[in-house]
């Protein structure tokens, strides 16, 4: 009778691998969903910011409103730039868990199936880190206010 106990390799079903492709290409649509509704933001926050002049022609508009629409576009400038590099590794991630768990199944690699876990690890931390700064923030402002 022969042990197996030098065995590190995980086997996975034809069930499970399904599975994780279904999860894969799902995934590698949803990621680009979310990197498309990041770059029409950025998008249309500078488009307003260059429409913006334009509201000083209008009969009812300008005046007071306008050179305030104007000082407060530069100060959600370094807002938007934040939000965009939050947004956009969470995203990274799954872009490059879904490319490497489609990789591995169309080449039966299994090094790329490897990088694919460790993208979706860093995904999940990335996640983490950021409920964990969203807490710790709004400790701060009941502690504060």
């Amino acid at each position: 009778m022969e042990e197996n106990s030098n065995s590190n390799e995980l086997s996975l079903s034809e069930s499970a691998k399904d599975h994780l492709e279904t999860a894969g290409n799902w995934v590698y649509v949803m990621s680009l969903i979310g990197m498309a509704i990041i770059v029409y933001g950025i998008f249309s926050f500078f488009y307003d910011y260059i429409n913006v002049p334009k509201l000083d022609d209008v009969p009812t508009g300008g005046g007071v409103g306008f050179y305030m629409i104007m000082s407060i576009f530069p100060l959600l400038l370094p807002i938007l730039l934040v939000t965009v590099v939050i947004c956009f590794f969470p995203l990274y991630y799954l872009y490059k868990f879904s490319s490497n768990v489609r990789m591995a199944f169309r080449d039966d690699d299994s090094e790329a199936l490897e990088n694919s876990f460790r993208y979706l690890k860093l995904h999940y931390k990335s996640i983490g880190i950021l409920i964990l700064i969203y807490v710790a923030y709004l400790l701060v402002i009941r502690i504060i206010f």
